[in-house]
């Protein structure tokens, strides 16, 4: 850290960029606080998306780095990371470090110990807190202030930063002579979707069949925060037979469906069937007759089954930490679909915020335009629901859902800069 001029130098590092959020976020404090005056001497990024995006928009020739490649570095100030979450996330397997992406903060902290930056800025799931009991993180905690580092950590949501999206992530703040008080941070006012919607876009990129069965159902009453999937229920959730998406559902084969869409889940059933309860087991005609008395069950059944509204399988047992098929078990009837099998997952509030955007669900969230328009979240909105900059540039060759999916969200970065460097 150098001053000149009476400015503050700080040279950082920006490791698994992304597509800039960490970069943006400095930015952001910079453009605030004239007085400092950050250098970025080195990027690594390994998805060809990413490098590609975040070129563009810093103005740069980056080309793929992993860490591990990393050789010499200038002498920089400042770490910044949002190393790989997939091992420690709750919506992937949870290996931790037993995945070769959860031993990248092993690396990240090699580089520490050889460079000894004055900061170091880390991101990610606040899964990361609670997988082993706690351990995984001890771990990471421990080998820092091992190496010198006062460890300082607060999970901390978007929503809290003037960004409409409950993206709730774990920040964690090393420094070498002080302990950063996140305590301190301070929130900036809440705000809803409807500002970040944009109202001149009204295009239709969902299929058109499927989207016009949906807005019939708006006519009839307010689909706000509606979500679509087969195998949840609830007062705001849509199912195929709902739509009728696999052909004509009688009422009381949506009644059917609706009683074995809740039954399949309690534990009861396991204990008479002896396995494992799993969430969704399939159920015979037998036990569906116990809760649901009709004369023509049967027929209603296979007719399901014929339109794939429901599928016949053996149920589940659990051996050696794994579901597999108990073929010795009785088959029945189980839900066929997920809400992957639909062309989108929920429709948004405008009022409310949206939930967290992931690479593999935010191509799914969708938005109804003057209740004559179904279509999904577009460049304009992605910007504005991460924080992200108006002139901000998205490739039109890149998966930018996938991309947004995985940012670091500048207002919070820039945030917690207030907390280090005030």
């Amino acid at each position: 850290m150098t001053h000149s001029n009476k400015k503050i130098n700080i040279n950082y590092v920006d490791l698994c960029c992304g597509i800039g959020g960490f970069r943006i976020g400095i930015n952001y404090f910079q453009t605030k606080n004239k007085k400092y005056k950050f250098n970025c001497v080195l990027s690594s990024e390994i998805k060809d998306d990413a490098i590609k995006t975040y070129n563009i928009n810093f103005n740069e020739i980056n080309e793929k780095l992993s860490i591990y490649d990393i050789k010499n570095i200038e002498q920089f100030d400042l770490l910044c990371a949002g190393f790989p979450c997939q091992s420690f996330s709750s919506a992937g397997n949870k290996k931790g470090f037993n995945d070769e992406r959860g031993n990248i903060i092993f690396e990240i902290i090699n580089i520490c110990k050889k460079y000894k930056p004055q900061y170091v800025l880390l991101e990610n799931v606040s899964n990361l807190l609670t997988l082993e009991k706690g351990q995984c993180f001890k771990q990471i905690c421990d080998e820092f202030i091992k190496i010198g580092y006062n460890v300082s950590y607060k999970k901390l949501c978007s929503s809290n930063f003037g960004v409409p999206q409950k993206r709730e992530r774990l920040f964690i703040v090393c420094c070498l002579d002080k302990i950063i008080d996140l305590d301190n941070i301070k929130y900036k006012k809440k705000c809803c979707l409807e500002k970040s919607i944009d109202t001149t876009s009204k295009y239709t990129d969902i299929e058109i069949n499927f989207a016009n069965r949906i807005l019939e159902i708006h006519k009839e009453h307010n689909l706000y925060g509606y979500t679509l999937q087969d195998k949840r229920g609830g007062s705001k959730n849509i199912h195929s037979w709902d739509l009728e998406l696999n052909g004509h559902v009688s009422t009381d084969e949506k009644i059917l469906m609706n009683k074995i869409l809740t039954e399949r889940r309690k534990k009861h059933w396991a204990f008479e069937k002896n396995i494992d309860w799993m969430d969704g087991m399939p159920l015979t005609y037998n036990e569906i007759k116990s809760f649901y008395e009709h004369p023509n069950l049967l027929d209603m059944l296979n007719n399901l089954v014929l339109k794939k509204y429901l599928k016949i399988e053996k149920p589940k047992k659990i051996v050696n930490k794994k579901r597999i098929y108990d073929e010795n078990g009785e088959s029945g009837y189980n839900i066929c679909k997920g809400k992957l099998s639909f062309p989108i997952s929920k429709i948004l509030d405008p009022m409310s915020i949206t939930p967290t955007l992931t690479a593999t669900d935010s191509s799914k969230l969708s938005l109804i335009i003057d209740d004559k328009y179904l279509r999904k979240i577009n460049d304009t909105e992605l910007k504005k629901i991460c924080g992200f900059p108006k002139n901000f540039i998205i490739p039109t060759d890149v998966n930018k859902y996938d991309l947004f999916g995985n940012v670091v969200i500048p207002n919070v970065v820039e945030s917690i800069l207030k907390c280090i460097f005030f």
